[in-house]
């Protein structure tokens, strides 16, 4: 089970060292002063990138299989929408549940990507469709990029016949 620790980050006024603490102190580490305080965004930033800089030196001499603490997170939206088997003009009593995780794509900022998912309701696979690439607009509230992200699908024949395949491929539950 992975516990997850909330650290607080840390600036000592006398000598300038950041460090992380999971709870309050006074103290520094490194010299011992009690003139310690919470880190600023600029400081809390250095920090993350030291500790970046140091996993990625400590790691690079000697081959590993990654720990999940080292992973990069990044941050998704997504929505989800139910459609009837019927709406695409098959006869049967199945639900769809289809679900889309969008965001900014890292390998082209200028680009909003999302992948889209299938499951038939109830069961416990997820399939994935396709993806969708759009180009991002500026000042476009997540509800605007979920409203043209839906509309293209929603215009989209490969995303029908995609969706199509995968209810016919479904078995019935």
């Amino acid at each position: 089970m992975i516990s997850m620790v909330i650290e607080m980050i840390f600036t000592c006024d006398n000598c300038g060292f950041i460090f992380s603490r999971s709870e309050e102190t006074e103290q520094c580490p490194d010299c011992g002063k009690y003139e310690v305080r919470p880190a600023n965004e600029e400081e809390q930033v250095e920090f993350a990138q030291r500790m970046a800089e140091l996993s990625r030196s400590e790691h690079s001499e000697q081959p590993r299989i990654p720990d999940i603490g080292d992973a990069e997170l990044s941050m998704f939206s997504s929505f989800s929408f139910r459609l009837p088997a019927t709406a695409l003009g098959i006869s049967s009593a199945m639900i769809v549940d289809v679900v889309v995780e969008y965001g900014e794509n890292p390998a082209n900022r200028a680009e909003l990507a999302g992948n889209a998912w299938a499951r038939q309701e109830g069961g416990t696979t997820s399939c994935f469709l396709m993806a969708v690439h759009l180009p991002i607009k500026q000042g476009e509230t997540p509800k605007e990029q979920v409203n043209r992200i839906f509309a293209s699908l929603n215009g989209d024949d490969a995303f029908r016949k995609k969706l199509l395949d995968f209810i016919v491929q479904q078995p019935r539950m």
